[in-house]
């Protein structure tokens, strides 16, 4: 697993992931020629969708565009806004794991390798098994990922920049920084969280398509991760908070287009309009 870390592969460089889009992308015209192999076609389009979208967040997450001198004063900012809310500081949560370092490499290891292959793993879940909710899938999390995009374009120093707060860069006391194994990695777009964004959209994919009454644990992954990304020193809570506004924005703009709706939102719609339809029967007959 450090190994794993250490080499970025939590992280899939920008370059590969346009590559296999590319060659998805090529399969997709080349099975289109084939009716049988239609699914086979529209799979590589998503596919090839999705690692476009994923080359696009890593390489503007590499883009700088200046104001770095303003970075850490926005990120003091952000401490501030904290601290008048009464919300813990990230010295304070980071107290926990500092002087554990087994706790501190499962942090720095799951901030590196968990935030992707949960992410990934839900996705191919809902393209796979729930494929009617798959529109309503991309479109909060396109959406989503955008706006986190546009508003990251202003440079805010994480926590563990900024000497003042007092906060240790915990990955790079135990050698798992996935930023070490990036060259060119914009360590300034710490405003939102897109690990954060990611992490409740896969708790509220799993609430929204699943059945079971044990989808509700899914909500254990953007809490770990909330608890993991500060403790790391990589975000505040505020970043956090403001990605999952974010996420939920876009799934109102999901569910306010008809063609994107999840197939449980839409039964409640039918189940809502037949019991209004019942109450008015029930006051003309009455």
């Amino acid at each position: 697993m450090d190994w794993l870390v250490s080499n970025g592969l939590g992280w899939l460089p920008w370059r590969y992931a346009l590559g296999i889009a590319a060659v998805m992308a090529l399969l997709m015209v080349v099975a289109r020629a084939w009716p049988r192999y239609r699914f086979l076609s529209s799979s590589a389009g998503e596919v090839a969708l999705l690692m476009t979208a994923y080359a696009a967040w890593q390489y503007a997450g590499s883009l700088t565009f200046g104001g770095f001198e303003n970075a850490e004063e926005a990120g003091l900012q952000l401490a501030r806004i904290e601290e008048l809310l009464g919300w813990p500081s990230g010295a304070a949560m980071q107290a926990q794991v500092l002087g554990h370092e087994w706790l501190m490499r499962v942090a720095d290891t799951y901030y590196a390798t968990a935030h992707i292959t949960m992410f990934v793993i839900t996705l191919a879940w809902v393209f796979l098994r729930h494929r009617e909710d798959w529109p309503f899938t991309r479109t909060t999390v396109f959406i989503a990922t955008g706006a986190c995009l546009l508003i990251q374009y202003k440079p805010v120093a994480p926590p563990r920049l900024i000497p003042e707060l007092g906060v240790v860069d915990t990955a790079a006391s135990t050698g798992l920084s996935v930023y070490d194994a990036i060259p060119g990695a914009n360590q300034y777009s710490a405003m939102p969280s897109v690990h954060i964004a990611w992490a409740a959209a896969v708790a509220l994919l799993i609430i929204v398509i699943a059945r079971s009454p044990w989808r509700w644990i899914a909500l254990a992954h953007p809490i770990i991760t909330t608890w993991v990304v500060v403790v790391t020193g990589n975000h505040f809570l505020m970043d956090a908070a403001v990605a999952v506004v974010l996420l939920a924005g876009a799934c109102a703009v999901a569910l306010a287009i008809p063609s994107q709706r999840p197939r449980r939102f839409q039964e409640y719609l039918v189940r809502r309009a037949t019991a209004q339809e019942q109450r008015e029967l029930d006051q003309v007959s009455g």
